[in-house]
C-alpha cells in the first residue's frame, strides 16, 4: 500500500508483533522471520544464551567473546548460504580472530526525503535518485523519524564488513575454500541491525523457487526420519531435522500462561476477536524431507518451527495479532552450484529463502509505504479504502514486562508505538495515593460491559506511563484511551480475573524478594542479591537447616485469595498471598523454601493463582 517509493521498514512497522524468535505471519498464516532468528540461533548454539524463560518465550543475550564461527542459518533463493552474525575478521583467513560482522548500512545524513539512496534504485522502476515533489517522503520529525523507511539508510564502503547485499565472499568452516554468503546482522546490543538478512537484491542468480513440482529424478537424502547416504554438499546436509516428528507448539497471545498448543488459536480466544489462519490439527514441525538432483536441492517443510509465538498488536481486540500460523506445505528448490548474477534480481516481498528449520526467510519490508497524497503510511486496504497508522501504545505488566492478559488491580506500563506522545510532562507521585491526571495525561478504560473507569497514574512521561488497572473491570477485551495534549492514544488489553505477574531485579529473572530466616528462635532478614560491577546478581542462599522464608512481590492476583508455588519444581508452602498493603496493586507472597533444595543452585519460582501460573523468576540456593 502507498506510493511504493518510501517503503516502510518492517522493524519499525511490525517489530512489536514479532515473537521472541523475531517471527510472525501474514493473513495466509505463513510464519517467517524478518531478522536474526534468536530461537534458531540458540538451537544451533550460535553464540547466544537464554537469560531467562517467560510465558512469552525465552529472553536471549549474546555471549561475550570468545566466539565460535556462526553456523549456516538458512539458504537464499540464489543458492548462497545465510550465516549468523559471527565470522572471521579476515575473510580470507580461517585463523584470524572471530568478530561480530557489521552491516555496511547506516542512517543517511539528510534533512529532507527528496532523493533515494543508490543501493535502493533497482527496487524502484524509472527512478534515478532525484524525485519530483509528488514523490517526496514526509518531513523528518518525531512522527516520521529516520529509520522508518528502508530508503532512510545508505550503504557506504568501509562502514562495515559486508557489501550492499549484506554478504561477502569468505572462507567459513563449511567452505574452507571460500564462498559468497549472507549474514544475519545485529548491533552491539544483540538487536537486529539493518538490513537484517538480505538487502533488496540477490547477489546470485535467483533460480530457486517455492512450491514447484518435485522432480521425479530427485533422490532422497532425508525422509520421515530416515537418512540415505549421498552427496555431502552443505546445501543438502545443513538442514535441521531433529524436530521433524515433533508437533509444532504455538503460544497463543490470548493466554500465554497456557503454554504451547498444537492447534491455535484454540478455545482461549476472546469473544469478538478477529482471527486469520490458524492450525486446526496438530502438525509436524520443521524440515520434513530433503531431496536432490544433480543440479538442485528440494526441501519440504510445513513452515512451522518447534515452538513459537505469542504475538501482540495494540489496535486489535484483546491486544493480540489477528494472524495465526498455518501449515504452509512448502517445497523449496535451490541450486547446488550457485553463481554470482550478471545482473542482480530484486528480492521484493515475501519468501526469499528458507532457514534450516524450514521457516521462510523474509526481508526488511512490511508491504506498506508512504502515501504522498494521504500524508501518511497506507497500511491496510479495507472496503472503505486505505487506513493509516493511528497513535497507539502497548500495555504490559509493570512486574513481568509481558504483554497479554492483565487482571483488575494490576500494575501496568504503557509504552508508545509509532512515536506517540503519552504525556506532556514528566511527573511522578509522592504518596501512595495516585491521581487520575499526571504529567498532563489521563487514562480511561472501557471494559467489555461498556463501563468506563479512570486509571490512577503513578508515573508519567512522554514515553512511558505507569498506572493501575481499576478494580471492577469486566472480563474480556477492553479499550484503553490515553489523552494528553488534546491527542488520544489508543490500546487494547485482555482483562482476566486473575493473571499473576512477578517482579524481577534484572534481565536474568532474579526474583524481587527478601529473605526471613528463623534460627534458634531468632529472626533475621537478608537480600537475595548482591552487586557486582554495578549490576545486581544473585546472592546464594544458604539454608543451613533453618526455616527460610522468601517474600516475593508481584501484581495481578485480581480476585484470587490463595496461591500455590513451586521452587525448582518442588512444591513450596505459601503462608500468605495477598495485597502488600502499602502500595496499590502490589501483591506479596510469603513462601517457605523447601529444605530439599539445598545445593540445587539456580532454581525457578512459579506462583499459581486462579489456575494461572506466573512468569518464572529465580533465586540461587547453595
Amino acid at each position: 500500500m502507498g506510493d511504493g517509493i518510501w517503503r516502510r521498514n518492517a522493524a519499525f512497522g511490525e517489530a512489536l508483533t514479532f515473537d521472541a524468535c523475531i517471527g510472525h505471519q501474514p493473513g495466509n498464516g505463513q510464519y517467517h522471520y524478518h531478522g536474526t532468528p534468536r530461537c534458531l540461533r540458540a538451537q544451533l548454539d550460535d553464540n547466544i544464551v537464554i537469560d531467562r524463560n517467560s510465558r512469552s518465550g525465552a529472553v536471549y543475550s549474546e555471549k561475550p567473546p570468545n566466539w565460535t564461527h556462526s553456523p549456516i542459518l538458512g539458504w537464499a533463493s540464489d543458492g548462497f548460504p545465510l550465516y549468523g552474525p559471527y565470522g572471521y575478521s579476515d575473510p580470507k583467513d580461517a585463523k584470524s580472530p572471530l568478530k561480530r560482522l557489521k552491516s555496511g548500512f547506516r542512517l543517511r545524513n539528510i534533512t529532507a526525503r527528496t532523493a533515494l539512496p543508490e543501493w535502493s534504485l533497482p527496487n524502484h522502476t524509472n527512478i534515478t535518485g532525484a524525485l519530483t515533489a509528488s514523490q517526496y517522503g514526509p518531513a523528518i520529525n518525531a512522527r516520521f523519524p529516520l529509520g522508518r523507511y528502508v530508503e532512510d539508510y545508505e550503504w557506504a564502503a568501509g562502514v562495515g564488513d559486508l557489501d550492499q547485499y549484506n554478504g561477502r565472499t569468505a572462507v567459513t568452516p563449511e567452505f574452507p575454500q571460500g564462498t559468497y554468503a549472507y549474514y544475519a546482522t545485529i548491533d552491539d546490543a544483540g538487536e537486529p541491525a539493518f538490513p537484517y538478512l538480505l538487502a533488496g537484491q540477490f547477489y546470485g542468480t535467483a533460480s530457486g523457487a517455492f512450491n514447484t513440482t518435485a522432480s521425479s529424478a530427485a533422490a532422497d537424502y532425508f525422509n520421515a526420519g530416515t537418512f540415505t547416504p549421498g552427496p555431502t554438499d552443505q546445501a543438502i546436509t545443513s538442514w535441521s531435522t531433529k524436530n521433524w516428528n515433533q508437533f509444532s507448539l504455538a503460544v497463543n497471545g490470548f493466554d500465554p500462561a497456557a503454554g504451547g498448543q498444537t492447534t491455535i488459536p484454540g478455545t482461549t480466544r476472546l469473544a469478538g476477536a478477529t482471527i486469520f489462519g490458524g492450525l486446526t490439527t496438530a502438525t509436524f514441525a520443521e524440515t520434513q524431507r530433503i531431496r536432490y538432483t544433480s543440479t538442485n536441492v528440494q526441501v519440504n517443510s510445513n513452515g512451522l518451527p518447534a515452538l513459537f509465538g505469542p504475538w501482540f498488536q495494540a489496535d486489535q481486540p484483546g491486544g493480540v495479532f489477528t494472524n495465526f500460523p498455518s501449515a504452509s506445505n512448502i517445497l523449496f528448490t535451490i541450486p547446488r552450484a550457485p553463481a554470482a548474477g550478471t545482473t542482480r534480481t530484486v528480492t521484493g516481498m515475501g519468501p526469499q529463502g528458507m532457514f534450516v528449520n524450514g521457516v521462510t526467510l523474509y526481508n526488511f519490508l512490511d508491504g506498506n509505504s508512504y502515501s504522498n497524497s494521504g500524508g501518511d503510511d497506507a497500511i491496510l486496504a479495507t472496503a472503505g479504502g486505505p487506513i493509516t497508522v493511528t497513535t497507539l501504545a502497548t500495555i504490559s505488566s509493570a512486574a513481568s514486562f509481558e504483554q497479554g492478559p492483565q487482571a483488575p488491580r494490576s500494575l501496568v506500563t504503557a509504552l508508545p508505538l509509532f512515536h506517540s506522545v503519552l504525556a506532556t510532562a514528566t511527573e511522578s507521585v509522592s504518596s501512595a495515593t495516585w491521581p487520575t491526571t499526571l504529567g498532563g495525561a489521563t487514562i480511561s478504560i472501557t471494559d467489555s460491559a461498556g463501563a468506563t473507569l479512570a486509571a490512577p497514574i503513578s508515573y508519567a512521561s512522554p514515553t512511558q506511563l505507569n498506572f493501575l488497572l481499576p478494580a471492577g473491570l469486566a472480563t474480556g477485551a477492553a479499550k484503553v484511551t490515553i489523552t494528553s495534549g488534546g491527542v488520544a492514544t489508543a490500546s487494547n488489553i485482555n482483562v482476566q480475573p486473575v493473571y499473576p505477574h512477578l517482579f524481577m531485579l534484572n534481565r536474568r529473572g532474579l526474583a524481587a524478594a527478601t529473605l526471613t530466616r528463623a534460627r534458634f528462635g531468632s529472626i533475621s532478614t537478608e537480600q537475595v542479591y548482591t552487586t557486582s560491577n554495578g549490576a545486581l546478581v544473585a546472592s546464594p542462599i544458604a539454608l543451613n537447616g533453618d526455616q527460610v522464608y522468601l517474600t516475593l512481590y508481584g501484581s495481578g492476583l485480581g480476585t484470587a485469595t490463595t496461591a500455590t508455588a513451586t521452587i525448582g519444581g518442588v512444591a513450596a508452602t505459601v503462608t500468605y498471598a495477598g495485597p502488600q498493603g502499602t502500595y496499590q496493586g502490589l501483591d506479596q507472597f510469603n513462601i517457605l523454601i523447601p529444605a530439599a533444595l539445598a545445593g540445587k543452585g539456580q532454581v525457578e519460582i512459579v506462583v499459581t493463582a486462579g489456575g494461572k501460573p506466573s512468569n518464572p523468576v529465580n533465586i540461587t540456593v547453595q
